[in-house]
């Protein structure tokens, strides 16, 4: 399955070369001519990648990764910011603010690939390794709540972070007033 890389950029000779330039790398371009409708389409496709320009009218790039990482949908897609502002405070900014990685303008088309190949399977890997701890917690909590014997985890402060349905009853309440 190809990666798809949604583009937020709102110059069109830019938006284009770089969907050109993602399709002959054999990615799956998504575009957005400004922030207000990448973040929709960010929701609506759950892209790879996101890159992002930073001045834009109406929703900068600043505002959209702000949007993107406070949304539960897409806190996990990795912002990259394209940007004309090559100073330090615009960069540590974009950092601050969750982004991944910042590509300064004018850029080099190997470059964007290289950062853009190494952003996506970063956002892939992190996302099966979610899918997995969630399996994981699963069989974890099927295997804890089969157990006949009383079983209970604690914090390093000796405060019950967990306990199976058996702890319980032995104790004679509820699992959740013993966690």
């Amino acid at each position: 399955m190809k990666k798809k890389i949604l583009i937020i950029e709102d110059q069109l000779e830019v938006r284009e070369n770089i969907e050109e330039l993602l399709l002959l790398s054999h990615y799956e371009p998504i575009t957005a001519p400004n922030g207000k409708e990448g973040v929709k389409k960010a929701l609506e496709h759950k892209p790879d990648l996101i890159l992002c320009d930073i001045m834009m009218p109406e929703m900068d790039g600043y505002e959209v990764c702000e949007r993107l990482k406070a949304d539960p949908e897409t806190a996990d897609c990795a912002v990259v910011f394209l940007s004309a502002l090559d100073d330090l405070q615009a960069k540590v900014k974009g950092f601050s603010l969750g982004g991944a990685d910042y590509i300064s303008k004018p850029f080099q088309s190997r470059e964007v690939i290289a950062r853009v190949k190494t952003h996506a399977s970063v956002t892939r890997l992190e996302r099966e390794l979610q899918a997995r701890n969630r399996e994981l917690q699963g069989d974890q909590a099927r295997i804890l709540n089969s157990i006949s014997e009383g079983i209970y985890g604690l914090d390093e402060n000796g405060v019950i972070e967990f306990a199976n349905p058996a702890a319980a009853l032995i104790v004679g309440c509820p699992v959740e007033e013993l966690i």
